[in-house]
């Protein structure tokens, strides 16, 4: 997951307040008691010395409802010139939260958010298709752009026969059928190049699948994946459904996997000392706090693989510059810094990672970390071991 979304917020030296609430309207009093839970949390941040204007721009936010169904979440974060967040969450926080201090806490909306895919569906016929651009987090909130894309040629019926007039006929349709592919294609095409989704999701009829497949563009073909479904009456919903989901949980896996499998490669080396070129020093990658800390602040990290723990009470030290951030304050005063302060681990980690356009994976078991964190490296230094 990329982070440069959340460059703005990271940059800016705060303080910040930072929001999160379950806004679900699945009960008779859900608006009531959405209001009544932000009151209590406006007075407990008052109480800290939260700035007031950043609570005013979050006031009768987090007090609201949204018209989202289900269960849905709100992260909202703001600083004394105003709102610098307002996102909706395609599931409630852990828990929810309302806290203050020089470090906008980002961490629960990366969480809700580490699953989320881009993708396009693509639901065809003989004569066009229904496309959807969305991704998953959109989706849980019904939130999506789908339209139509129809064919002019409207032909689409093969028939059993004979003779000369028959075999005009049946050339006549697929050349319909190519006309509507093509159509299909060119518009599919310019949405992929735009919005470089992750997947190409195409469900139809056989033979409207393979008219698409012959005039689909390159950069079409290498996202497809096909899942069962169709257009119109008689489409099992159901199964539709799942293969959709099951296509995106695989996207999800491999994408986990090319970042560990990256970082077990690395890390291998940087733990023997064999650089990629074989003749000595580090590889492309670090593990534990220490490690990670120093290669955020030379801006060497590209991906970092964390074991998300929320109950967590890892602390490190900051100041006003996101990559001024070390493992303790004397370290923060030794880099300038004349009074340093202390933030939760991972607010400092994903704060330093917006600031300098990098990603963060979360591992959930897939791979041993050294103090559960660890980090691919844009390069090697092999004065720093890493």
């Amino acid at each position: 997951m990329q982070l440069t979304w959340l460059k703005e917020i990271a940059t800016d030296p705060g303080p910040h307040v930072s929001v999160y609430v379950d806004v679900s309207r699945d009960t008779e009093n859900g608006a009531h008691e959405i209001a009544v839970r932000w009151q209590d949390a406006r007075r407990r941040l008052e109480a800290e010395g939260a700035p007031a204007p950043a609570i005013a721009a979050i006031d009768g936010l987090a007090g609201e409802t949204v018209g989202a169904p289900g269960r849905v979440g709100r992260a909202i974060v703001a600083c004394p010139h105003g709102l610098e967040l307002d996102v909706l969450l395609p599931v409630p926080p852990l828990r929810e939260e309302a806290v203050t201090g020089p470090v906008a806490h980002l961490m629960p909306l990366v969480r809700a958010l580490a699953d989320d895919v881009r993708y396009v569906l693509v639901v065809l016929d003989r004569t066009g298709a229904d496309i959807t651009s969305t991704r998953t987090s959109a989706k849980a909130l019904g939130i999506q752009d789908t339209h139509t894309v129809q064919g002019d040629h409207d032909l689409i019926h093969k028939i059993r026969g004979g003779g000369w007039a028959h075999l005009r006929y049946q050339h006549a349709v697929q050349d319909s059928w190519d006309h509507n592919a093509q159509a299909v294609a060119e518009d599919l095409d310019g949405l992929v190049r735009e919005e470089r989704p992750e997947v190409v999701l195409l469900a139809g009829e056989t033979k409207a699948v393979a008219a698409l497949k012959a005039k689909a563009s390159h950069a079409v073909l290498e996202h497809l994946v096909d899942i069962p479904g169709g257009r119109g009456d008689g489409t099992n919903e159901e199964a539709f459904e799942a293969g959709v989901e099951q296509a995106l949980q695989v996207v999800r896996e491999q994408r986990c996997a090319a970042v560990v499998a990256e970082f077990e490669q690395e890390i291998g080396r940087t733990r023997t000392g064999q650089g990629p070129d074989r003749s000595g020093g580090a590889g492309r990658a670090v593990e534990g706090l220490a490690g990670v800390v120093d290669a955020l602040r030379r801006s060497q990290v590209q991906t970092l693989l964390l074991n998300d723990d929320p109950t967590s009470t890892e602390v490190l030290w900051t100041g006003p510059d996101a990559l001024v951030i070390g493992t303790s304050a004397d370290e923060v005063r030794a880099l300038g810094v004349a009074e340093p302060v202390q933030a939760r681990a991972d607010a400092v980690l994903v704060r330093a990672l917006a600031a300098t356009d990098a990603g963060i994976q979360l591992i959930d078991g897939e791979v041993a970390l050294a103090g559960g964190v660890g980090a691919v490296l844009r390069y090697a230094d092999p004065s720093t071991g890493g």
